[in-house]
């Protein structure tokens, strides 16, 4: 008879959590645009290049591709990944994290921490389906770094392409094309091996708890991807960014 009442107890907490809403609300719209504009001038001001010049909006846009792809996406698929639980899940963007990475960017270095992904399950749940609750929890965290992974080979393989045919291309197109795919491969795998670390209260704290398999695969690949940026792909940054830019 108790297994039976918490079956039921469990079926009954899974039905209250349905028709929670999906929607995002304005509120958390514009802390996402925001923290996606500042950290993209952020970005921009630590390559030091000149506020007026062209290299400075090149600079930007492609701070805005790859931080999109980087930082905000890893956010929103904490959000969604969430909502497929049906937990309220929100965007909070913490001003002061901001603040430090814009303050930061002028001394050349960035520390951004722009905000963070709160979602809220029944606070039943975790006692009355604990194994379930974890592993929920785990799919959750490692929503994020999964994409970073995704979006790391994405942009892995178009640098890939665009190194061999715009190598010797100094067009404002062939720039922003090496620049965008180059950062974007080298902060995405950065980002998942980064926040894959089995430290509370990373990603990679909650997937260890639930399965130090999947954990180790993961952190694994980017770690290794990580590696295989910093010996091939930085160096392409660095130059563009102290060589190409400042000349443009």
């Amino acid at each position: 008879m108790p297994r039976v009442r918490v079956v039921k107890k469990k079926r009954r907490l899974l039905n209250s959590l349905r028709g929670i809403s999906h929607r995002f609300t304005k509120q958390e719209v514009g802390h996402i645009l925001i923290a996606w504009i500042v950290l993209s001038f952020a970005f921009t001001f630590a390559f030091d290049s000149g506020i007026y010049s062209i290299g400075f909006a090149l600079a930007f846009c492609a701070s805005a591709v790859v931080l999109g792809c980087g930082f905000i996406m890893h956010e929103l698929m904490h959000k969604f990944t969430a909502q497929k639980y049906r937990y309220h899940a929100t965007f909070i963007m913490w001003p002061w994290g901001i603040l430090l990475a814009l303050v930061t960017s002028l001394f050349g270095m960035i520390f951004a921490a722009p905000g963070a992904t709160y979602f809220e399950p029944d606070p039943r749940e975790q006692y009355l389906d604990p194994n379930g609750f974890t592993k929920r929890y785990g799919i959750i965290s490692l929503a994020g770094p999964k994409i970073n992974i995704i979006f790391g080979f994405i942009f892995f393989g178009l640098f890939l392409l665009s190194i061999n045919l715009l190598a010797h291309s100094a067009g404002y197109i062939a720039v922003f094309i090496l620049l965008v795919t180059s950062f974007g491969s080298y902060i995405n795998f950065y980002l998942a091996a980064f926040n894959m670390l089995p430290i509370n209260p990373l990603d990679g704290y909650k997937v260890f708890n639930w399965s130090r398999r999947i954990w180790f695969t993961v952190f694994a690949l980017a770690v290794g991807m990580t590696i295989i940026n910093f010996i091939y792909v930085y160096p392409t940054i660095i130059y563009i960014l102290l060589r190409v830019l400042p000349s443009i």
